[in-house]
């Protein structure tokens, strides 16, 4: 029986030690999302960097602002596939942009709408000037990519692709060179919402990460486990404890 009683107790201490080890990797985690959340904020606050003459010699730091001028390239556009937005369906418009020097940059412009979320027709937009605030990112690995599709367009001359993710292998094979082996992705200005027309809308910021509030409400669901275990098991201990005897009568 004290054996027993042994192990048992054993098991409950592990389990509530665990369950404790596991709140506080979550307030870990809270700790180390609202870090970056911190230095990502930061890097936003900074002027943007002015691209239109030319490519800079190394690339931005991932995650600045940037300002993108030039000429749409308005015969080639990547269709970033299964992008949903307030719960449309749809896909992310990716075009080089041309600067004055005859470098391209990749401009990640917007959600556009899809029924299929791989189908829409860039081609349709108007020639217009590229003037883009948004935030500097880097392209995938190749090695991770998938092959991207080419899609039918209603002129002739356009290339089409539909993609999962932007890499650096794919982009220089089939869009115009030279090309920067980094992009930037639009940010939407103040009041924009999700356009019913032919316009892509550009999504919040792509490095907005919340401050760790979910992992704090998961390390109080450890730690009220935590007690859950030890209250039950002393409730039940103190429950099957053996009441003492009755006094003999004389």
């Amino acid at each position: 029986m004290l054996a027993r009683t042994v192990v048992v107790a054993i098991a409950v201490v592990a389990a509530a030690g665990m369950c404790v080890r596991l709140g506080f990797w979550q307030l870990s985690r809270a700790s180390g999302k609202r870090a970056i959340h911190v230095a990502q904020r930061a890097l936003l606050a900074l002027p943007p960097i002015e691209l239109a003459e030319a490519l800079p010699a190394a690339a931005p730091e991932v995650g600045r602002r940037a300002r993108v001028r030039g000429m749409w390239e308005r015969d080639r556009h990547v269709l970033l596939s299964g992008r949903s937005y307030i719960g449309a369906a749809g896909v992310s418009l990716v075009t080089p942009v041309r600067l004055a020097s005859g470098e391209y940059l990749l401009v990640e412009r917007g959600w556009l709408p899809a029924a299929d979320s791989r189908s829409a027709h860039p081609e349709r937009l108007p020639d217009s000037v590229a003037d883009v605030l948004g935030v500097v990112l880097p392209l995938g690995s190749a090695a991770l990519a998938n092959e991207w599709v080419a899609l039918p367009a209603e002129r002739a001359g356009v290339e089409l692709w539909s993609a999962r993710t932007l890499d650096s292998a794919h982009a220089i094979a089939r869009l115009p060179s030279p090309l920067a082996l980094w992009s930037v992705r639009a940010l939407p200005a103040s009041g924009d919402s999700p356009s019913a027309s032919d316009e892509p809308s550009p999504k919040p910021e792509p490095y907005d990460v919340p401050g760790g509030s979910v992992h704090v409400s998961y390390a109080i669901q450890w730690f009220g486990f935590a007690a859950v275990i030890l209250g039950g098991a002393i409730a039940l201990a103190l429950r099957r404890k053996p009441s003492p005897m009755p006094p003999e009568r004389e």
